[in-house]
């Protein structure tokens, strides 16, 4: 964005950017965006640097601040990318999105009566497809249930239904189970339907009906809640419960728990009809709430879990599991143990409206004791949303802006985990809200419920932001149920129910299913029959493994602890093993196990042991060895077995009682080797003259040879010996050096295996025995594995270019701002690098561009524009480049009134030519005011001066006139200060004498003139003359009063 200097207003700021468009060739395009500025500005579209004008298929549609691009009957050719450019006399702002014309699918050949319509999906060849799914049911004990399905797909698809996971025939109790086929359904497609008579507690579950043709399969899904009718109203909880379970017949079991510590009990029931559970706690029935969990684990044990627990939960726990041929119980006593440090005041259950506030609030012993808070297992830290506020020893926290997933336990935490619970019950549209989480297996059912306030209205279920799939949601008065049968990876991610402005959010995890190793081998024996052989036999393990597998035979050297691998096998049965598998000779044990994809079984060992004697074969015999000269020449050959052999030079044999030989003195030197099953000969630092010499090795059973050939090296090179790794930031110099040992031989630079080209950003010199490669600007992308080679010999250089850090230049310290509603709020951040990532952040979650909030960039200065802030925009900002951050803390205030003073109507009385100034005091430094007089807008001049103090606003008149009497307003938006001012003349005065009386002698007779000087204020004196003449000497006196 580009802006002007001066005061002529502001510049162009886009509140809304134009988004990128992709339409099908022939339809219509459409770009729209939103900017303001002051002075209005001019809004300009472009294409390619040309600027566009109106045309029959182009319009440019204008609403106020919105301004738009319309194109009609788009074509391959009107695809590229659009500017939009606003310019007034403040400056000017643009902005640009893309539009992608897509070719419109090939047409289908059509039958040759155009009057058939398209056949309607499911219809045609392929794969099935649902044309209408199950519905999810929350009926009562002894309701019909009926679950539909119509799936339509070419071949017709098998239809089948499952519980759970199993197939209808394999749940225990499936006798009021009944399918109903309905293949001549009237608007075409399989259909299946489920039906349950007289529906018990335990058929509560997900019902997936599965469909399958030889083009692939579909599914869906449905959870059926069958509930408990209420026989008898609900209990005042001041009395004594009522008993409905039967006295137990023996002691119970005891379980002890820590304070806040989970308690969970587990109870395995078996029957037929499949029994009904119902858990109690002293008598009285418990109903699942957000302390107490009831579920079925996979191994199908009923569970009750009580979280947090304090001590109101203790007391004797009872399940209860009844069917038509009776009951059985199961109880255990649970107590919790108290910490000895306990909380002074613990907290207490609360509740608030969404989008209001709550406050918790409890008492340690002592001021001094730190504490924690968590929202379940997670740790809440201090921020806008979370206040944590200590008081001596009081500590409160308080929840901003609730929202439906705030509804949980919370606790309070000293030291030592001694705990303090309390529940958040938050009233909104939705009543009960999802689990912070979900962890499901891959290939298992995933159902997410959700409860709202009102019936009959409809959520919007999504994950990751894109709406999910009808078939797979469910409706049904208070409840909305999401059934995802067999999820897969893909299935992961954040699954969010919204309802209007609330919404309840779950993290949906998939998780691998783990397969166990499969079993060991069966019926293992040894035989030991022939000589130098044993015979091993074995049977498949039982059950066999349902993937693929193999048996792997290990041995172990009597008196040995390491047991070593012979060879795998594919298939069971028998297997000789003779001498020549072992090294040397000894009494050998076996063991075998199985190996599959999912892990590995238990060995097996094979009872005795087998003496065996290997015989040594050559498995990798001599070869002819080619070096340079001045090189050391390596012979070598691997046997079956470790045996003692000689080795010969041109036919002498060589000494290998000594680490180290020579042939003869001041002749070849060598050195004799053997590790195992290896030999080995070196030969040192060969000359030319030994070219054409004949090695060999002789041991029993094995003879081989090989010969040597000497070559004079062209070239070696000095330094670098091994690997130079290298590290350089942007735009430093790199110089790679190879030395040579001989001089202007030529040499070859790569960079990862490919064959370097000179240019201005890459120099290769030789000079003398030295061959230098030079990056004078080195950039992040020369990075690399670097070469030189000559005559089959290279150097290595690893050079790794990084960019330099980046910092923040401005702000150093913490930013707090404050504005009000409707005001302008811009956060600037200033880096040490232009092209550095610059990303937002808002309450911890990244910022995106939008309409309320507008991200700027101008050479290493970034900045973040609420154009209109509000209320809602407030939190804390920041600003993260690198490993740097700079804080805002931003506050948006809603303003009641602009005119700070005065509150009431002014008077000022004002005498002619007097200064009078008027002060009017604003809440904010950039507001701008009007001034008026008896209705009309006032115009500076030299008589009316009008001045601007930061917040002060001033109406200055230097020299007052009678004229200039009337009513004053300073106006701003709708409020407006008054003031009143009245002009008077001012009143005549003496100049001269300046004493009020005067005491004159004079003799007589004589001439006596009086005179007085007299001027109105603000004009010219003039003056009064008397004259008295009088012959007596009566002594007379004159008095010229004020007026």
């Amino acid at each position: 964005m580009k802006a002007s200097s001066g005061d002529q207003g502001s510049p162009p700021c886009f509140l809304r950017f134009p988004r990128p468009v992709r339409v099908v060739s022939g339809a219509e395009a459409e770009l729209k965006c939103v900017v303001l500025g002051e002075p209005p500005p001019t809004v300009l579209w472009e294409k390619g640097g040309q600027q566009l004008v109106a045309s029959e298929r182009l319009s440019f549609p204008e609403d106020g601040a919105e301004h738009g691009l319309l194109l009609s009957g788009a074509l391959p050719t009107d695809a590229g990318v659009y500017v939009c450019r606003a310019r007034n006399a403040a400056g000017e702002a643009y902005a640009a999105a893309a539009v992608t014309v897509l070719e419109p699918p090939a047409p289908e050949p059509e039958p040759q009566s155009s009057e058939c319509p398209p056949p309607p999906p499911g219809t045609g060849e392929g794969a099935p497809v649902f044309l209408t799914g199950p519905q999810s049911q929350w009926v009562l004990r002894g309701a019909e249930v009926v679950l539909t399905c119509q799936v339509g797909g070419l071949p017709e698809p098998k239809l089948y239904w499952e519980k759970d996971g199993m197939a209808l025939d394999e749940v225990w109790d499936s006798s009021h189970y009944t399918l109903e086929p309905d293949r001549g359904a009237s608007d075409g497609g399989a259909s299946l339907t489920l039906r349950i008579l007289a529906a018990r507690l335990p058929d509560s579950g997900v019902y997936v009906c599965h469909a399958r043709n030889a083009h692939g399969h579909a599914q869906a899904g449905a959870l059926l809640q069958v509930h408990q009718p209420h026989e008898n109203p609900p209990q005042d909880p001041d009395e004594p419960p009522v008993r409905v379970i039967e006295p137990l017949k023996c002691a119970p079991k005891t379980f002890w728990v820590n304070e806040g510590k989970h308690a969970k009990f587990r109870c395995y029931v078996m029957g037929k009809p499949e029994p009904e559970i119902e858990w109690h706690l002293e008598g009285r029935p418990l109903l699942p709430d957000r302390r107490r969990l009831m579920y079925r684990d996979r191994d199908g044990g009923f569970v009750l879990k009580v979280l947090y627990c304090q001590a109101k939960d203790r007391g004797l726990y009872v399940c209860a599991a009844r069917n038509s041929a009776g009951q059985t119980l199961s109880a255990v006593q649970l107590h919790v143990k108290e910490p000895r440090l306990r909380f002074t005041r613990p907290l207490q259950d609360v509740e608030g409206r969404e989008h209001g506030i709550v406050v918790l609030e409890c008492k340690v012993p002592n001021s001094r004791i730190p504490t924690a808070w968590f929202r379940e297992d997670q740790r809440l830290l201090p921020c806008r949303k979370y206040e944590q506020i200590e008081e001596g020893t009081v500590r409160r926290l308080v929840i901003h802006r609730l929202k439906a997933d705030d509804d949980g336990v919370y606790l309070c935490e000293m030291r030592g985990r001694v705990r303090t619970v309390a529940n958040v019950t938050v009233k909104g549209p939705i009543l009960k809200r999802l689990p912070r989480k979900l962890d499901v297996l891959e290939g298992e059912n995933a159902v997410l419920l959700v409860e709202t306030q009102e019936a009959g209205v409809q959520g919007c279920w999504s994950r990751d932001g894109e709406e999910l799939p009808a078939t797979c949601q469910s409706s049904c008065g208070h409840m909305h149920a999401l059934v995802l049968p067999g999820v897969t990876r893909e299935d992961a991610g954040e699954v969010t129910f919204s309802l209007g402005n609330s919404r309840t959010t779950t993290l949906l995890r998939v998780k691998c299913v783990k397969h166990s190793p499969p079993g060991p081998p069966v019926l293992v024996e040894m035989f030991k029959g022939q000589k130098n052989t044993v015979l091993l036999t074995w049977k498949p393990p039982e059950p066999p493994p349902e993937t693929s597998f193999i048996y792997r035979l290990e041995r172990q050297e009597v008196g040995s602890e390491d047991w070593i691998q012979c060879f795998s096998i594919e298939k069971a049965g028998a297997v000789e093993v003779p001498g020549d598998c072992v090294p040397t000779e000894g009494d050998y044990r076996f063991r075998i196990c199985t190996v599959s994809e999912h892990g590995r079984s238990p060995h097996v060992v094979f009872n005795g042991s087998a003496h065996l004697v290997p015989t040594a074969r050559l498995v990798s015999g001599l070869e002819d060895v080619q070096v340079y000269d001045g090189e050391d020449a390596v012979f070598s050959l691997d046997l079956s077995t470790i045996i003692q052999g000689s080795w010969f030079l041109n036919g002498e044999l060589l000494k290998n009682d000594e680490a180290e030989g020579q042939v003869e003195p001041g002749a070849l030197r060598y050195r004799i080797e053997q590790k195992g099953l290896q030999h080995r000969l070196i030969l040192q630092t060969v000359k030319h003259q030994d070219n054409g010499a004949l090695v060999g090795f002789i041991c029993p059973g094995v003879q081989d040879s090989a010969a040597l050939s000497i070559q004079e090296s062209p070239v070696h090179i000095l330094s670098p010996q091994d690997k130079v790794l290298l590290t350089f930031t942007t735009s430093e110099r790199v110089v790679l050096t190879c030395e040579l040992s001989r001089v202007d031989f030529p040499a070859t630079w790569y960079k990862d295996g490919q064959k370097v080209e000179e240019s201005e950003s890459l120099v290769v010199k030789m000079d003398g025995r030295k061959h230098r490669l030079i990056l004078p600007e080195a950039q992040v992308r020369d990075s690399g594995e670097f070469e030189c080679r000559t005559e089959g010999i290279s150097a290595f250089f690893s050079v790794t270019v990084q960019d330099p850090p980046v910092h923040i230049v401005d702000p150093q310290e913490h930013v707090f701002v404050h504005a009000i509603t409707s005001e302008s709020v811009m956060l600037t951040c200033e880096v040490d690098r232009e092209d550095a990532a610059v990303h937002w952040y808002k309450d911890g979650q990244e910022v995106e561009e939008s309409a309320v909030i507008v991200l700027e960039k101008e050479g290493p200065r970034h900045r973040l524009v609420l154009p209109a802030a509000q209320p809602s925009d407030g939190g804390e900002f920041q600003c993260v480049v690198g490993d740097e951050r700079a804080y805002f803390t931003v506050t948006i205030t809603d303003v009641s009134s602009w005119i700070v003073y005065p509150n009431g109507k002014v008077y000022v009385a004002a005498v002619r030519l007097e200064r009078v100034v008027l002060t009017c005091e604003l809440c904010r430094p950039w507001a701008e005011v009007r001034w008026t007089k008896d209705g009309e807008e006032v115009l500076e001049s030299p008589a009316l001066l009008l001045e601007k103090e930061d917040t002060i606003r001033r109406l200055v008149l230097p020299s007052v006139q009678l004229e200039d009497s009337g009513e004053y307003l300073c106006e701003i938006h709708d409020e407006s200060a008054s003031f009143t001012i009245t002009v008077t003349a001012p009143p005549e005065r003496i100049v001269h004498p300046v004493a009020r009386s005067l005491d004159l002698q004079f003799g007589a007779p004589g001439h006596v003139e009086l005179r007085c000087e007299v001027a109105p204020a603000g004009s010219q004196s003039f003056q009064c003359s008397f004259w008295l003449q009088r012959q007596s000497q009566t002594r007379s006196a004159w008095f010229l009063g004020s007026q």
